[in-house]
């Protein structure tokens, strides 16, 4: 057996590595890009076991050992997309995907392993994982210590990361000091807190990533630490730990680094600069939720204040230390805010007052008790205010945490009108922007939307009967359910989007950005299913239904006001129509919406409940012999075949339409294969490919390796190419095809002829099989202009050397007169309506189809 020639292109492969093993594990052959990926030459990976090279537990390692038992002992069987995890001979961890099967080598049975690198896609899905989970952490925690400890715990024990640790810096010192550690083992928690790392660049310990991110305030990354000469330093405990990928990320408070996060990851290139939007992205949040944490905390603090019915504010820690001034403070004493941060209170010290004073003063405020009193102020330019100050103290978990200093200025009030009015614009319930604030938010919108030509949407929200959640369960309940509500929204919509509490139970949404009107259904779509899933609140689980209005910018309006009134009507349009329903407000859109809607949910589900099926509609030589057939997909939903053109539109706007061909190829392979088992002539088939499979860089790749999968034969996998797939993709096309019928697989030229068409493309392709569209067919005995060019276009492609394929034959006089012209096979309702499988593979044991003389039917001869 000669394994150079079964297995030439994935021996050139670079992206590929296969290795086969034979009794015991033993490694017989290796290619070039398995050898590359765990680093080991050929010659050191021979008569190893593979099992060596697998970091997975002892459970995993003992079922791989049966199976390699079993495949060396002849049992055939596949295991296709599997993860494994590999380790490479510098340590790393390396992700892959795994297809294993067993074969017959140099006259023993063997297993054959074809290995892909998951490290790309592992390390963008770990990464897409942890910023999602910290970014729900930082929804519901409002504590800067515990958020901090729970994104550590994110990273290691969600995220699948080595360590994770908060880092402070000694600005004295320059050392680094861990706050906490979050590691896989508990060992590396020990050299963590061991190791010596500083910020000093003329150090060799202060050279590392963590200096990087400290100087530059950036995210520094190292992705193969035991290839960087720069951090040599701590070879041995990168060892230690099994450390090859590392990442800071610097967290910013008023434009000074107040932690590092420090990642480890036993990976090489967990972290690279292709992730760099991603971890900007967690730094950008996470520096976002600390400073709204320590606003909220102040205007905790502040409003406390103004509820003694003063304006001139000054809060100190428990030390007495000032941590906030408000404005009115600073214009009262002449200083900075900078000026005064961190400076002891006794920096307005008069040195007018006795002991007894400053007795009483301390002795009432450590009592936990309030003080006031006249008292008399040094300011910045040495002279001296009185002023009326009342001294609170403010506890956080049952202790002293602050103290309120507040005091009275008669000239300065408006201070505290603007926070007032600032806490007007919230609902006090759920914490969201109120309806003021909310049409604030779309005009607001709106001026930069009309500028940027920007599609907008506005949502009013109404779960239905809600009085009667309240008349069941209390107002209380009620009140923890709008609360969950609020939450729902929040999770299941953009950072951007804004989220708003209307008035009694209804809720608004403003959804900025849509790339065009239909994507708001993708919106609507994500918001019923997260907010029709059960409540539990107080041990019971509570139901709700939901109505949604939608108004569009800016079809629906150019004001904050229009659009919520027309969102408003359609909201009682979608209540009309009973729960869980939408209504928009363009009704133009509404019924093509909904029915959008419900298709694009049911596509989703119909790839994963293996809904979509395969017919074939065979094509015939000049003596009803078959010789092909095309493949055509079909989805069976509860029992009933729906047709292509009600679907496959819809799928073409998605993603999904490439997984979905992928299993239509597969299906084909697969067919391929069973027809060869049945000991029936073999046959042609042909898929027809969309646009976006074809933009795949990678599709080569993919369609060569389901046909090695099976081991078919590649001339009998004939690929459609239609003409408007050719415009504006021509070079990569072409060369796709060039490439694949290096591998003996053939295209067809499909729907020639119907407007889209140039005869250049006759010449500039190398196609094997010209299809003449079903519109030429059809008029092809009454109108000789459509004759002449069906003749003449048959005649150029026999002296290309092109076969040609008519389509939509129905009539024996289409048949014999396109037979007069030359053409080489026919397709059609005249020989066969597209069959499933079964049906299908009976029709090839016949052979050939006889026809009815009228061509109204068919019969298998």
């Amino acid at each position: 057996m000669n394994i150079e020639e079964q297995f030439n292109f994935l021996e050139k492969s670079s992206a590929v590595g296969v290795f086969i093993y034979q009794e015991k594990g033993k490694i017989v052959y290796a290619n070039d890009a398995f050898s590359k990926l765990v680093g080991y030459s050929k010659e050191e990976l021979l008569g190893e076991n593979i099992l060596d090279f697998v970091s997975a537990d002892k459970e995993y390692i003992a079922e791989q050992r049966e199976i390699i038992k079993k495949r060396t002992s002849g049992e055939l069987f596949s295991y296709e997309d599997k993860i494994h995890q590999y380790k490479a001979k510098n340590g790393s961890i390396i992700p892959t995907s795994v297809f294993a099967y067993t074969i017959n080598y140099n006259n023993k049975p063997s297993g054959i392993l074809i290995v892909i690198d998951k490290t790309k896609e592992e390390s963008f899905k770990r990464l897409y994982f942890a910023l999602s989970q910290i970014n729900q952490l930082i929804v519901r925690e409002n504590r800067e210590e515990p958020l901090l400890t729970s994104i550590c715990e994110i990273l290691v024990h969600k995220a699948g990361y080595g360590s994770a640790s908060i880092v402070t810096i000694d600005e004295t010192t320059k050392l680094c000091n861990i706050k906490y550690i979050s590691a896989k083992k508990e060992i590396y928690k020990d050299i963590l807190t061991r190791v010596t790392v500083g910020v000093d660049k003329s150090k060799p310990y202060g050279r590392g990533s963590i200096s990087e991110a400290y100087h530059t305030k950036k995210v520094a990354l190292i992705s193969k630490v035991m290839e960087n000469e720069k951090v040599s330093y701590w070879t041995d405990e990168y060892k230690a730990l099994n450390t090859h990928s590392v990442c800071s990320i610097p967290i910013m408070k008023q434009n000074k680094v107040e932690y590092i996060i420090l990642i480890l990851d036993d990976m090489s290139n967990s972290f690279d600069y292709e992730h760099i939007h991603l971890l900007e992205e967690i730094q950008s949040d996470i520096e976002f939720a600390l400073e709204k944490i320590e606003k909220d905390k102040y205007s905790r603090i502040t409003l406390a204040a103004l509820n003694t019915g003063f304006d001139f504010v000054i809060i100190t820690d428990s030390n007495f230390n000032i941590v906030y001034v408000n404005k009115s403070a600073l214009r009262i004493t002449g200083y900075t805010k900078n000026e005064l941060i961190g400076k002891h209170h006794s920096i307005f010290s008069s040195k007018t007052h006795n002991k007894e004073f400053i007795k009483q003063f301390y002795d009432k405020l450590t009592k936990e008790k309030t003080f006031s009193s006249i008292m008399t102020y040094k300011i910045k330019n040495s002279s001296l205010v009185n002023v009326k100050v009342t001294i609170v103290p403010f506890k956080i978990d049952g202790k002293i945490k602050y103290y309120i200093a507040v005091g009275e200025d008669l000239t300065e009030k408006q201070e505290l009108y603007t926070q007032l009015e600032t806490l007007m614009n919230y609902d006090s319930l759920t914490g969201l922007t109120n309806r003021t604030s909310f049409i604030n938010s779309i005009e607001h919108f709106m001026k930069r939307a009309g500028i940027k030509n920007i599609i907008g949407a506005v949502a009013v929200i109404n779960p239905i009967n809600f009085k009667n959640i309240n008349h069941a369960f209390g107002f209380e309940t009620g009140n923890l359910l709008l609360k969950k509500i609020a939450h729902r929204l929040k999770k299941n919509l953009r950072r951007y989007d804004v989220i708003s509490k209307l008035e009694a139970d209804k809720f608004g949404i403003l959804i900025k950005e849509l790339k065009n009107k239909i994507d708001i259904t993708v919106v609507v779509t994500n918001m019923f299913n997260t907010l029709k899933e059960l409540y539990d609140i107080d041990k019971n689980k509570i139901s709700l239904s939901f109505n949604i209005g939608v108004s569009l910018y800016p079809e629906d309006g150019l004001s904050a006001l229009e659009l919520l009134d027309k969102a408003n009507a359609a909201l009682v349009d979608a209540q009309k129509k009973g729960e869980n329903s939408v209504g928009f407000f363009e009704k133009g859109i509404e019924e093509t919406v909904s029915r959008k809607l419900r298709l694009k949910t049911d596509l989703s589900l119909a790839l994963l409940n293996r809904e979509f099926i395969v017919y074939y509609q065979p094509y015939v030589d000049k003596n009803n012999r078959i010789v092909g057939a095309e493949a055509l997909l079909r989805w069976k939903k509860d029992g009933k075949i729906i047709q292509p053109l009600e679907f496959i539109p819809l799928l073409e706007q998605t993603d999904l339409i490439i997984d979905v061909e992928q299993h239509v190829l597969n299906t084909i392979v697969k067919e391929i294969n069973k027809i060869k088992k049945l000991d029936i002539t073999p046959v042609h088939i042909s898929i027809n490919l969309s646009q976006k499979s074809f933009r795949q860089p990678d599709l080569e790749e993919i369609i060569l390796s389901e046909i090695n999968q099976l081991n078919v034969e590649r001339n009998l996998l004939n690929i459609e190419v239609t003409e408007r797939v050719l415009i504006g993709n021509f070079e990569h096309i072409n060369n796709l095809i060039q490439s694949l019928q290096k591998q003996h697989i053939t295209f067809a030229l499909d729907d020639f002829g119907t407007g889209y068409s140039s005869l250049a493309y006759l010449s500039q392709f190398p196609i094997d099989y010209l299809k003449i569209d079903i519109s030429f067919v059809r008029q092809i005995i009454d109108n000789a202009k459509t004759r002449s060019i069906t003749e003449s276009t048959i005649d150029l492609a026999k002296k290309l050397n092109i076969k040609t394929i008519a389509e939509g034959v129905e009539t024996a006089k289409q048949f014999n007169l396109l037979k007069s012209f030359g053409c080489d096979y026919f397709q059609g309702y005249l020989f066969s309506k597209p069959l499933p499988e079964e049906e299908f593979e009976r029709l090839l044991t016949m052979g050939t189809i006889e026809f009815k003389k009228k061509g109204t039917g068919s019969k298998i001869s």
